[in-house]
């Protein structure tokens, strides 16, 4: 007899228990009315998902890039020139490797002369962007670089790629870089079917 005493206290603690669990982990007692019918629905629904984590802000470098425009202060025979030109065509994927294709002329005048640069070749280079800036390392470039001063040729080189680093702001379709003596605009090249 005492062990069946014994269950039924501990039956009647374990419901009490229960109970009183219940009342505490509720969200409000259940006699007070919602306030209004979209409020009373689960909790769960009451609360909005949490946000997508943001991408990193050199997210928006990766894809493929067409320059619209570009200025450029070059130091030439002692004068300072400044330089136009667009066309270049980038492409930045996100395992740190980036190539660019040159068929462009840059072109200034200034001091009664009329200079064109013009690049013809290819640039490959590793990368590493934070939210400013992106550096450049193991660059390798094929192609020339040719000069020509009031129509004539001056000179000719093989197309070097620098690694100097660029300050960037990228938003969305636009990026801009930036170095010490140029900057240049860029427009994300968008696959077919994509809407702009």
């Amino acid at each position: 007899m005492v062990g069946v005493v014994a269950l039924v206290a501990l039956l009647v603690l374990c419901l009490a228990g229960g109970a009183a669990a219940y009342l505490a982990l509720r969200d409000e007692p259940a006699t007070s009315p919602s306030p209004s019918p979209s409020a009373a629905a689960s909790p769960s629904a009451a609360l909005p998902p949490p946000p997508p984590p943001s991408a990193a802000p050199a997210d928006c470098l990766i894809g493929s890039w067409r320059e619209t425009a570009y200025t450029a202060n070059w130091e030439m025979y002692g004068n300072k020139i400044q330089f136009t030109g667009s066309g270049t065509l980038m492409q930045i994927k996100a395992d740190g490797t980036m190539a660019t294709v040159d068929k462009t002329t840059r072109r200034g005048s200034g001091y009664g002369d009329r200079f064109e640069m013009i690049h013809s070749g290819t640039t490959k280079l590793n990368y590493v962007a934070d939210d400013k800036t992106i550096n450049y390392s193991n660059p390798q470039a094929t192609g020339w670089t040719t000069l020509k001063v009031n129509g004539s040729q001056r000179a000719k080189e093989r197309l070097k790629a620098t690694i100097t680093p660029e300050t960037y702001s990228c938003k969305g379709d636009q990026l801009r870089l930036f170095g010490t003596v140029y900057s240049s605009e860029w427009q994300r090249i968008v696959p077919p079917g994509r809407p702009v």
